[in-house]
């Protein structure tokens, strides 16, 4: 039996979506290392005429795949066969080739959380310190980009033009 995707199904590579059957070795893949989404290059592809198939079927989509091929589910990585009614793994496909955060540990890590925890706003894309002090917001700043590598925006607050 094989263990991969049916030929026409979309898999995705660094340069786009293309089907498992165009898929050569060279090519460079998205692929989960634990719970991460890494750039794997392919060393060789081999096509097996298959039997059987498995419809996996999620709350997002429906594809089809050899009884064989691994899937992670909470319980580790399982036969596509076998992962009835379990919760499998997967990632938005525009989310794969996103840069992750790289935090920096250190003396500026621990001033930009404690400056964070104590007066921030932590939202869903974004970190927000709202200070008076020009010299306060500098150093919170400098903690900031060292640890994180992030740029910084500056925001007026209205009624600042006023003092």
């Amino acid at each position: 039996m094989g263990y991969g995707p049916t030929s026409n199904m979309l898999v995705n590579l660094v340069d786009g979506c293309a089907q498992a059957k165009n898929v050569a070795p060279g090519s460079v893949m998205w692929t989960l290392d634990g719970d991460r989404t890494v750039q794997t290059t392919v060393v060789d592809v081999t096509a097996v005429k298959g039997r059987q198939a498995v419809d996996v079927v999620t709350d997002h989509m429906t594809f089809t795949v050899s009884p064989d091929l691994l899937l992670l589910t909470p319980d580790g990585w399982t036969h596509a066969a076998d992962v009835a009614g379990a919760t499998v793994a997967w990632t938005h496909a525009k989310k794969l080739c996103r840069e992750r955060l790289a935090i920096r540990s250190g003396y500026e890590f621990g001033y930009f959380v404690g400056a964070t925890c104590a007066d921030g706003t932590v939202g869903k894309n974004y970190v927000s310190l709202v200070v008076n002090e020009e010299a306060f917001a500098a150093r919170y700043a400098t903690a900031l980009t060292a640890c994180t590598g992030l740029s910084l925006q500056a925001l007026e607050r209205p009624g600042d033009r006023e003092r």
